[in-house]
């Protein structure tokens, strides 16, 4: 992808987890690639009830690679736009709208993201 922004969905870093995928099998580079997430997806991963030590370590070490983006007020009006036009959840709505004031790829496997048409957002499965 070389230089592409690339955003990360919670069930992608799940699944890339779990599953041990390789980044580079999705052609991202993390040496050439802007890897990002939303502070959304950061609380979703780290407040799982009962999380187990060496999973809280996994998570924070592939954080580490990441940008956390917070929320700020072009995120802000973003989603409330889509959660408005559409029936994705306001945790999706904002890491939708993270990715497209960013002009991030968004990695997912969610459906409902999948299947999501909106003006700017680009999205690709990571199975």
């Amino acid at each position: 992808m070389n230089g592409t922004k690339v955003a990360f969905d919670t069930n992608a870093v799940i699944n890339l987890l779990d599953r041990q995928y390789d980044l580079s099998s999705l052609g991202i580079s993390v040496d050439e690639e802007q890897l990002l997430t939303s502070v959304i997806v950061r609380i979703e991963l780290l407040a799982k009830r009962n999380i187990l030590p060496d999973e809280e370590r996994d998570i924070l070490e592939f954080l580490d690679d990441l940008t956390v983006i917070p929320l700020n007020e072009p995120v802000e009006q973003k989603a409330i736009e889509i959660r408005r036009a559409t029936a994705l959840k306001l945790p999706d709505s904002i890491v939708v709208a993270t990715s497209i004031i960013l002009d991030a790829l968004l990695l997912t496997d969610d459906e409902h993201l999948l299947k999501l048409s909106w003006p700017g957002f680009r999205k690709q499965s990571i199975s």
